[in-house]
Parts: C-alpha cells; sequence; structure tokens
C-alpha cells in the first residue's frame, strides 16, 4: 500500500528567503533589498483568478495609504 506524500510546510521559497536574509546579516547589506519575482507572478496570478481578493488588495493599499 503507497503512503501518501507528505506536504511540508517550509517551501523552497522558504529556503531561499533564509539564505538571503543570513548573506544579508554576513556580510552588512542594510540596504539590500530581495525581491521574490516568481512570488510576484504567482500573486498577480491568484488575484486576477479570484477578483474578490483583487478588490479587496486594492481596498487595503488604499486604507494603508491613508493611514
Amino acid at each position: 500500500m503507497k503512503q501518501p506524500q507528505e506536504i511540508s510546510v517550509k517551501s523552497d521559497n522558504f529556503r531561499l528567503n533564509d539564505d538571503i536574509s543570513k548573506l544579508s546579516e554576513a556580510f552588512s547589506f542594510s540596504a539590500f533589498r530581495y525581491v521574490d519575482i516568481a512570488r510576484e507572478e504567482r500573486l498577480a496570478a491568484i488575484l486576477a483568478r479570484w477578483p474578490l481578493l483583487n478588490e479587496l488588495s486594492a481596498q487595503q493599499k488604499e486604507n494603508a495609504c491613508r493611514s
């Protein structure tokens, strides 16, 4: 009987971000800002697929700008 595959809570993305933060600390890159382009693309696709999420996200950005 096959065992179900376990789903890892920590993704490869988490490991990458952790590596970036460790390098930043080691070399004192205080002004370094890492942008995960693949994450941004996935987020854009999710927001395009779910219009309500897109609307709520826009409202949240508006409220943040007002504060």
